[in-house]
């Protein structure tokens, strides 16, 4: 019995240069690129996967993290189904930002039933790791977020496992409010 069809959004926030970019593009295009060009307001990505037999269309939303696009970022919200909030392993004060970042999701999507989950990026640099893998879960089950560990750089499967974890949170939300 073929699934249905679902359209969704995600948009991904967190500070500049956590890697959110790099993040989106090795899950949508399977690649990796070491130039660093901060995102000028919005970048959007769409890709297609299945889950549960059912064809999703993702559109990928990244927005800068930089302070300058504060009052652009909202209006991309706008829509989402679903949010990842990313900090850098090796970077202390974008992890120590996340409840801003949840903070300004909130205000505009306040719709709890809007999943979120937090992304720690650059596991490959393990020698400057700044927040360990226990304070990342306490602060992640403090606000109800899953949490996953990655390293954009270095590729693996729980890259796909963000997205396909989000995208399922966000069908079961469907499909306990019947919409």
């Amino acid at each position: 019995m073929p699934g249905e069809e679902y359209l969704l959004k995600i948009c991904a926030i967190g500070s500049g240069s956590v890697g959110k970019t790099s993040l989106i593009r090795r899950f949508a295009e399977g690649k990796f690129t070491t130039n660093y060009l901060p995102t000028l307001g919005v970048d959007i990505t769409t890709k297609q996967i299945q889950v549960e037999s059912n064809n999703i269309k993702l559109i990928l939303v990244d927005t800068a993290g930089q302070e300058f696009f504060g009052k652009l970022r909202p209006s991309y919200y706008r829509g989402a189904s679903a949010c990842l909030i990313m900090f850098a392993l090796n970077e202390k004060p974008s992890f120590e930002a996340i409840p801003d970042w949840l903070a300004e999701f909130r205000k505009h999507i306040p719709d709890s039933a809007v999943p979120i989950a937090l992304a720690g990026n650059k596991k490959d640099l393990t020698d400057q790791r700044q927040i360990s893998t226990d304070e990342a879960h306490t602060l992640a089950k403090t606000y109800d977020m899953t949490y996953y560990e990655t390293s954009a750089k270095l590729g693996g499967s729980e890259i796909e496992e963000i997205f396909v974890g989000l995208t399922k949170r966000v069908l079961q939300k469907k499909q306990e409010n019947n919409i």
